[in-house]
């Protein structure tokens, strides 16, 4: 075990197969080999959130049992965004401290860890997601074969929304690619209590809804430009979406519109659209949204921003931008504590 200086070493030397997903903005498969780099500093965490890498791992052998574990991980970056080693190798040793190298022990049946500063619990709703995209990727059935969800959906006035499951929505979401489940949102979103609308959003944010459904959620919110809801829905129910015009002219008309005043609007495109900020367009928008708001927000989300590797070039250009208005200028000084 000495020589073992990650967990993908760890979990190949229990002879254990495993999965990773990266859990920090929307849940999404992580490959083993750019796991393994992740985790050796050879690249930078390409989701970090509050200077952290976060992973849902799940592991299992089926030599021994057909049963399937899971740790949740969160792992320390450094200001380049990649794992900060001793982090890492401290996690390990928790882990041979309390699993020894062999997995599967008869003394610890479920492979549990002690209260540690290295793992997390996700909430009720990321977990069913995280269950349904396990599933999926494991090619396993979920129990049921969504005729409840179905039939709901598409006659939602003849039964309670709330006799659904979240885990029965979350497996729903999880293969919203079939034909039969995205036309059905298509065709009946609108229709569906707010809460169900609701619930369906946030578990679409951890998959890939096809370009037909993206579209009926953007016309869903320009129906009504105004509602603080419907904004916040749409934003997460795209937010794994391939990038496209539509989403940007809508971030763009967001973004112009009295809700970039809302904390949760600018949170949310921080945290699932980040990518667009890429744009000038909408970066511009953006920042200047965001520097108007009190400045901890500012502070809290700017440099969460600045850690992600695809826009980190794109957000520290922001400080060197020669023509900043003053609620920037303004901003940036809180940020340094070089307040005016």
């Amino acid at each position: 075990m000495s020589n073992i200086n990650t967990i993908s070493e760890f979990l190949v030397h229990a002879g254990t197969d495993y999965r990773v997903f990266d859990m920090a903005r929307g849940i999404r498969v992580v490959d083993s080999q750019t796991f393994l780099e992740i985790e050796n500093g050879e690249i930078a965490a390409p989701y970090p959130r509050q200077q952290h890498a976060w992973f849902g791992i799940l592991f299992f052998n089926k030599q021994l049992s057909t049963e399937h574990y899971i740790w949740f991980v969160k792992l320390p970056l450094d200001e380049q965004g990649k794992i900060i080693s001793a982090g890492r190798k401290q996690f390990l040793q928790i882990v041979t401290e309390a699993l020894g190298a062999q997995l599967d022990k008869t003394d610890n049946p479920n492979n549990q860890l002690p209260e540690n500063p290295f793992t997390f619990v996700p909430n009720q709703n990321q977990l069913a997601d995280f269950n349904a995209k396990s599933r999926c990727l494991l090619n396993i059935e979920p129990s049921h074969q969504f005729t409840h969800i179905k039939q709901h959906i598409n006659a939602p006035h003849s039964q309670n929304w709330q006799t659904l499951t979240v885990q029965e929505i979350a497996d729903f979401c999880a293969q919203i690619q079939r034909p039969a489940h995205s036309q059905l949102l298509v065709e009946h979103f609108e229709t569906l209590a707010p809460e169900l609308q609701k619930a369906l959003c946030t578990s679409l944010e951890n998959n890939t809804p096809p370009k037909a459904l993206i579209d009926t959620l953007l016309a869903w919110q320009t129906k009504a430009p105004t509602c603080l809801v419907r904004a916040e829905l749409t934003l997460r129910g795209t937010s794994q979406s391939p990038q496209s015009s539509n989403i940007k002219a809508y971030l763009i008309n967001l973004l112009q519109s009295d809700l970039s005043k809302e904390p949760n609007v600018l949170i949310l495109i921080s945290a699932r659209h980040w990518l667009y900020l890429n744009d000038a367009d909408v970066l511009a928008l953006y920042v200047q949204a965001l520097a108007e708001q009190d400045s901890q927000l500012f502070a809290g989300l700017f440099p969460d921003l600045v850690q992600i590797p695809a826009i980190r070039n794109t957000m520290l250009n922001v400080l060197r931008w020669p023509e900043k208005s003053q609620a920037l200028t303004k901003a940036i000084g809180h940020l340094f504590g070089q307040e005016q």
